[in-house]
């Protein structure tokens, strides 16, 4: 099976790429700049994305190259619009072209049902979208822009929406990633003995980024063109039991205090979602334990020393 993996140099589609690449695909990865594997393509340059798609002459692809920081949408508006939303019409336009028949996995997010009330959890597709940051709202075209491309071409067309994923690799501006880099520089006696943490009351859907990685497999071979789909694990354990987790695994002794900085106000208390579509569809489940997911997290920061 030939596959184009955009994004791939990205968490979760490196870890996506990987596992292609494992079984004996043919697979054309992109990223921001080159590297082992990696073709260098910026969503902005029709061009390049064009290049990218003669390349692969893909029969799947995986659209995960995005802008995906919701902090930095605020601040970088233009540059997540045309990334997300143009990029993704730049590639579908491509495809349209090169590969019509290919099928189309559009990797977008939770982020679209914005807050949510505890009693709507856990959140299905049918929860109304109310973005509320430029990311968000732009994952909110993108899935309108694959709806066109849908509905005007026949495309193969599927949507993703993933909820709140973990694993090894993450950057550290996610809250687990950035407790394990905490805890391992403690250990290493790089910093002293305490762990600076947000809202530790949120309640986060916390998968494990290879769930997602399977979740997306089985969504692009089995999903109805023109649909979208939860990719969640059905449970939101509050983020102190998370880092609960992380302090009983660490070597050293170390105490929690919360950095008032790293508490955004307009976090809804719960963020829960149901696969119950796709599982019912394709029977995808998520496999991984969240103890066992922190324990690979927390060795990752340990062995990046």
């Amino acid at each position: 099976m030939r596959y184009l993996v955009t994004g791939a140099g990205g968490f979760v589609g490196s870890h996506l790429h990987d596992a292609l690449r494992a079984e004996g695909n043919e697979v054309v990865g992109t990223g921001r700049t080159a590297g082992p594997g990696l073709f260098a393509c910026d969503m902005r340059d029709p061009d390049a994305v064009e290049r990218a798609v003669e390349r692969a002459r893909p029969e799947r692809v995986f659209h995960l190259a995005a802008q995906s920081s919701a902090g930095r949408s605020w601040t970088e508006p233009a540059l997540t619009y045309e990334v997300n939303v143009t990029g993704s019409h730049y590639l579908l336009d491509a495809l349209r072209r090169r590969a019509p028949d290919a099928r189309v996995l559009l990797a977008c997010t939770s982020d679209e049902y914005g807050a949510v009330a505890p009693e709507q959890c856990p959140v299905d597709e049918t929860v109304p979208l109310r973005p509320l940051s430029p990311y968000a709202a732009s994952k909110v075209a993108t899935e309108w822009v694959g709806r066109m491309f849908h509905a005007a071409f026949d495309m193969q067309i599927v949507i993703t929406r993933a909820f709140m994923h973990i694993g090894a690799g993450q950057p550290p501006r996610f809250a687990t990633a950035d407790w394990a880099r905490q805890v391992a520089l403690a250990e290493r006696g790089e910093r002293g003995p305490v762990i600076e943490v947000g809202n530790l009351e949120l309640r986060r859907e916390l998968g494990d980024v290879r769930d997602v990685v399977d979740a997306y497999r089985a969504a692009i071979e089995h999903g109805r063109p023109g649909e979208s789909y939860n990719v969640a694990t059905g449970r939101a354990p509050s983020l102190k039991e998370a880092l609960d987790i992380l302090l009983s695994r660490a070597t050293v002794p170390l105490e929690a205090k919360v950095d008032p900085s790293k508490i955004r106000p307009a976090d809804p208390p719960v963020l829960q979602g149901s696969a119950a579509k796709l599982e019912s569809l394709t029977g995808w489940r998520p496999k991984r334990r969240l103890e066992d997911t922190l324990a690979e997290v927390l060795d990752y920061w340990r062995a990046a020393g």
